[in-house]
């Protein structure tokens, strides 16, 4: 989940020279990493293949809010699939930070490597009472959509891929490239919604590809703003990972990530630090800080050392013991494990997560928070994966104290608050315009993510529309619903807003190109992972990149992928 305020820019902007040839990746990779929990498949954008205009703008049409189309009423989101995915399992019983899975060898073949297979996904669902697609075709139908949500929260993976690409010895090979959360991660700030609710919009873009004629459609859900001083008291507990491997950048990172926390809090707040060794004393009990950087609580992060046991078990014992002490119904309490990922999550732990982290009308659970730390050739996040995604709270990943800065500090509120939970997401087509989900055969349907918003959150989804007419009515009107259950009364809230065609055609579209700028620049990230010598994805991220930026110019998030991008053609 994002804030809308940007990231701190980039020391230099990487622009490609129109005519400097492409240089090819200097690195290969056979294979992606698969994270936790996974029985992977592939949404792919798919429909009819007639060609369709639509009319221009008519008077009093033309959306004026500079966003393209907003209104009153937060989601995960979920990136384009590729398209070449395939099915992948396993157990889901146990998550190791330390596995690995390659693709296929090709040793002495001249075939390419398989492609990395994609994360288990949940996907769009079709109204059960939506007309047959025929009639849908027969441009006099509306067709309504639950749009597949995942984990909003999750956002490590843009993040260790631009540390892996930008450091000493670029490479991405410990890197797991997961697309949707690219948009989770980069930020786009749309209006602030009010309190206590949500807001939706849309922008949408003609486009087209090898099959014709087709729309991008950027849904965006935004949470309301929360200014520091009328945030509720916050109860953290701290479980630092004591393993031998956290020797070194992962300890020097977790103590810079325990003073940017340390200056988050205010006098009120209570904070305990432990260690993922039960045994061990707390190395601070709970108590209730004086203020930002309290004197204690820096002692304690200070004079932590790694070494003998460590296991995320113990370290749950050992933290909810804490937070329990510390815990107050109708303020915010969060279990923040600190780890380089290498170790493991039992199938018990994972269930214990998720049933701490229940909310229920005035009695928020403990929800857990995954931050991940270290250097990014030895750092795996399939642990921090599974404990964001059990404990119902954000997975990140902290490679520098730069990164501390901007997802521990600029980022704290919408890191450690709520705002609604069980969040669904609608939309309502015009009639001739579909949204396909094509699905292998055999990959099993998932259900939906357990879908939160926070503070300050910021959300988008993206798709691709395909038509099924000659010609689309421009008057016809596309509507987003929201319902979601207020996080702290557990009230049933919903919402929704519509724009004719006409109107999101001629809008804005800035954020939906920066949108599509984010996805192809992790599909480029991931395709090279298996195909070194697939140049053809890192120039179409070059082509949606230099569109982004000649719509939102000075965009810092943009001239940090753009750096990327350059490290990747180097020699």
């Amino acid at each position: 989940m994002c804030p809308s305020t940007p990231a701190a820019a980039s020391p230099a902007d990487a622009v490609r020279p129109e005519n400097e040839p492409r240089a090819r990746p200097r690195w290969s990779h056979p294979g992606a990493l698969l994270g936790p929990w996974s029985l992977a498949l592939t949404v792919l954008a798919a429909g009819c293949s007639s060609a369709a205009n639509v009319g221009g703008a008519q008077d009093g049409d033309t959306d004026t809010d500079g966003f393209g189309g907003f209104a009153s009423g937060l989601s995960a989101s979920q990136g384009e699939s590729s398209g070449e995915g395939t099915t992948a399992a396993s157990d889901g019983a146990v998550t190791t930070g330390n596995d690995e899975t390659g693709g296929a060898s090709t040793s002495g073949t001249s075939e390419l490597p398989a492609p990395p297979s994609d994360e288990p996904a949940p996907i769009d669902e079709k109204d059960p009472q939506n007309v047959p697609e025929d009639v849908v075709c027969a441009g006099d139908q509306t067709t309504g959509w639950r749009l597949a949500a995942r984990d909003p929260d999750a956002m490590s993976s843009p993040a260790h891929a631009r540390e892996a690409m930008l450091g000493q010895w670029p490479s991405l090979t410990s890197v797991s490239i997961r697309p949707w959360e690219f948009l989770n991660y980069y930020t786009f700030a749309y209006p602030a919604a009010s309190p206590g609710q949500l807001l939706a919009g849309a922008q949408l873009r003609a486009s087209q590809d090898d099959l014709g004629d087709l729309y991008e459609l950027q849904v965006a859900i935004r949470g309301p703003e929360l200014a520091e001083a009328d945030r509720p008291p916050v109860h953290l507990t701290l479980a630092l990972d004591n393993s031998g491997s956290m020797e070194g950048k992962a300890l020097e990172l977790l103590k810079q990530s325990g003073h940017v926390l340390a200056g988050k809090l205010r006098a009120g707040d209570t904070v305990a630090v432990v260690s993922w060794n039960e045994a061990d004393a707390p190395l601070l009990p709970v108590k209730m800080v004086s203020g930002p950087h309290d004197k204690e609580l820096l002692a304690a992060i200070d004079g932590f050392t790694v070494g003998g046991s460590a296991e995320l078990t113990q370290a749950l014992t050992a933290g909810y013991a804490q937070a329990d002490k510390a815990y107050v119904p109708k303020d915010i309490n969060r279990l923040i494990l600190v780890s380089d990922g290498g170790a493991t999550a039992t199938q018990d732990d994972l269930e214990q997560m998720a049933k701490r982290a229940g909310d229920v009308a005035n009695k928020t659970g403990v929800h857990a928070i995954g931050v991940g730390v270290g250097d990014p050739g030895l750092y795996r996040s399939g642990l921090i994966d599974a404990i964001g995604v059990a404990g119902a709270g954000p997975s990140i990943y902290v490679g520098s104290g730069g990164a501390a800065e901007t997802q521990l500090g600029q980022r704290f509120l919408s890191l450690v608050g709520l705002t609604a939970s069980a969040v669904d997401v609608r939309v309502t087509l015009p009639p001739g315009l579909e949204l396909v989900a094509d699905v292998p055969d055999e990959a099993q349907v998932l259900g939906q993510d357990h879908v939160t918003a926070a503070p300050t959150d910021n959300s988008v989804i993206h798709r691709r529309l395909r038509p099924c007419v000659d010609e689309l009515d421009p008057q016809g009107v596309v509507q987003v619903e929201i319902l979601w259950v207020d996080a702290l009364t557990g009230e049933a809230k919903q919402t929704s807003a519509e724009w004719k065609l006409t109107q999101l055609l001629s809008g804005e579209t800035g954020w939906l190109e920066k949108g599509e700028a984010v996805l192809a620049y992790a599909a480029a990230l991931r395709t090279i992972q298996y195909d070194a010598g697939d140049v053809g994805a890192i120039d179409r991220a070059w082509e949606r990149l230099e569109a982004a930026k000649k719509a939102l110019p000075g965009d810092p998030e943009l001239t940090e992928i753009g750096q990327v991008l350059a490290a990747l053609q180097e020699p």
